[in-house]
């Protein structure tokens, strides 16, 4: 090859491609922020056509010349297909470039790099070629072909398209993402306009083709974006990606209410294509009901509900207008986010309509409960009073037939009083009527009740029952009635499942806060498995329906106990194993200090 002459034109060259390469070291540490691939690929492309034409002109033969004026094109044929691909996935909310259309997009480059070095056989892109020696430096005078036409033609179109893109977007941006933008514009247009000039106007008196120096601008100012505007690490949504993807609609008013953008939602709303909206009258977007558009035409800043009549019923629209204000706060136009909510309305107003029964079934259950409850309770008094009667009766006259019959009349009579009372309790708690009734008790005489009432039971089965109370427990404020009532329902249960076992009661504080009260019932009876313990609280709820068969009861004694654990701020946890018994854990404060209603817990 023959040695090259050195010109001082080739300096500015090498300056630009070394800032090209310093921009794509610095994009690559960005790797994968947004677009810098195609960024790296574009700066790369400068990079090549900067060195080789810097090659070219320190050429001195045709052939030397010509060899870096085909290298020059692996760079010029690079730059506009990197420029639109970046400008592509900058303006693009995804960030992605579908491959197939970049391999589209290089189809005409690859056509152009085959010509230029298969162009002695064809000459389609350059049809004569001479060397010009009377400048500073051996240049070739061209004769241009077509090809090289249609390649300017081509990159022209995809500069300008990419332009577009970002001048859109610059419109739709505001902030920094406007500073990027107006960089990245000044940046690209700089080396098109010298290049444009150059082919048009100058060849022929200008010794160099000044767009790879016009780079020089375009590194400049991407440096400055980068560093100034972070270009690498911040990329702006796309506009219109997101509005038409919104399930919202949302329309643009201008000063005369004209409408200069709408997106697709608010067109489906209005029933109408996009393309008859824009640059219409606002009035005509509902011109089907003249009432509404008179009230909220001049309407600066509203959030309302309103309701259109329509040939298939009412249709409920949430509207929301917000003022556009210039920087003399001088209305400029109007938002209008419309969304329609007929189905929620609709849904809503069901809802309250199955509310309003249910609270009106609830009632009426209620009601009935309580009225059978009393209705009840007065028969079953009178039965268990006469048995009682009767009992005395055939003891005095020395009966012995009569009593047991007696006896038994008597049990099912007060087991049917207390399913009474269970259930009427359950109402009271559902219709929130159950109250607090808060005094200062003795524990264990509570305590000591609720064993006697269980007494028979215990001594019917043979179980044993021992009580420990720590020393320091001695009153608590709480409702004694219902205290002792869960008590009862535990003990009741724990002898009642138990048969010639052991039944202990420990009361004692909480060790982790002393101002609570434990009380534990343990035995050792049949127990529930731990799949039965998770509905053991659910109303009408035993374990299993073999045990309501053999041992009966309702399965509202536990129901009960946990509401009343609950209105008195404490609670009631269970632990068992089939096979070695249960034991009930009741946590109360040791001072209730306030009243409620048990209303919200079912």
């Amino acid at each position: 090859m023959m040695p090259l002459q050195f010109t001082p034109f080739i300096i500015p060259l090498l300056i630009a491609a070394l800032l090209s390469m310093g921009l794509i070291a610095y994009a690559w540490s960005k790797r994968p922020a947004a677009a810098t691939t195609p960024f790296i690929f574009m700066m790369a492309g400068v990079a090549i056509w900067l060195l080789a034409y810097a090659i070219e002109i320190s050429s001195t033969t045709v052939t030397q010349i010509i060899f870096w004026a085909n290298i020059n094109y692996l760079g010029i044929v690079t730059v506009p297909v990197a420029w639109l691909v970046f400008c592509l996935a900058y303006t693009n909310s995804q960030r992605i470039v579908p491959l197939r259309l970049v391999l589209l997009l290089l189809i005409e480059p690859a056509v152009i790099l085959l010509s230029i070095w298969t162009d002695e056989f064809h000459q389609l892109f350059r049809q004569a070629v001479v060397l010009n020696t009377s400048g500073p430096f051996a240049t070739l005078d061209i004769t241009r072909g077509p090809l090289f036409w249609v390649h300017t033609a081509y990159s022209y179109g995809m500069l300008g398209y990419g332009i577009y893109l970002l001048f859109v977007a610059y419109t739709r941006s505001s902030g920094i993402y406007r500073s990027q933008i107006r960089v990245m514009l000044l940046g690209a247009l700089a080396p098109w306009i010298a290049n444009i000039f150059y082919i048009l106007f100058l060849s022929a008196s200008l010794p160099i083709d000044p767009t790879p120096l016009a780079f020089l601008v375009t590194g400049g100012m991407f440096a400055w974006g980068m560093f100034g505007f972070r270009l690498m690490d911040l990329a702006p949504v796309a506009r219109n990606w997101v509005i038409e993807q919104m399930d919202d609609g949302m329309i643009v008013l201008d000063r005369q209410n004209q409408v200069v953008d709408i997106n697709p939602a608010a067109a489906n709303l209005i029933g109408r294509p996009v393309n008859q909206l824009i640059g219409h009258p606002g009035v005509e977007l509902f011109a089907e009901w003249p009432d509404l558009m008179a009230q909220y035409q001049d309407v600066e800043k509203v959030i309302t509900e309103i309701q259109l009549p329509t040939e298939t019923g009412i249709r409920h629209i949430y509207l929301n207008i917000l003022p556009f204000y210039d920087s003399y706060k001088q209305l400029t136009g109007r938002l209008l986010v419309i969304r329609d909510v007929t189905e929620q309305r609709e849904a809503d107003l069901a809802l309250q309509i199955a509310k309003e029964k249910a609270d009106a079934a609830n009632r009426a259950k209620s009601t009935f409960l309580a009225n059978m409850s009393h209705e009840l309770r007065t028969p079953l008094t009178a039965i268990i009073g006469y048995s009682e009667l009767l009992n005395e009766h055939a003891a005095a006259a020395n009966d012995t037939y009569a009593p047991p019959r007696l006896e038994k009349i008597k049990t099912s009579a007060t087991h049917l009083v207390n399913i009474v009372n269970d259930i009427l309790d359950l109402s009271k708690i559902e219709a929130g009527q159950m109250k607090l009734h808060l005094e200062t008790f003795n524990v264990r005489q509570v305590i000591d009740t609720a064993i006697a009432m269980v007494q028979p039971i215990l001594m019917e089965n043979q179980n044993e029952i021992t009580l420990k109370i720590a020393d320091e427990i001695e009153t608590m404020v709480g409702d004694q009635m219902k205290v002792r009532q869960i008590l009862l329902n535990l003990l009741h249960n724990a002898a009642k499942f138990t048969k010639k076992g052991k039944i202990e009661i420990t009361v004692r504080p909480d060790i982790i806060d002393p101002a609570l009260f434990l009380f534990e019932i343990k035995d050792n009876g049949i127990g529930i498995s731990p799949e039965q313990v998770n509905k053991i609280f659910q109303p009408f709820s035993q374990a299993d329906d073999s045990t309501a068969r053999r041992f009966g009861g309702t399965g509202l004694g536990l129901t009960i106990s946990q509401y009343f654990c609950q209105m008195m701020q404490g609670n009631i946890m269970l632990s068992s194993q089939p096979g070695h018994g249960s034991c009930f854990t009741v946590r109360l404060p040791s001072v209730i200090s306030t009243p409620s209603l048990m209303n919200e817990n079912l």
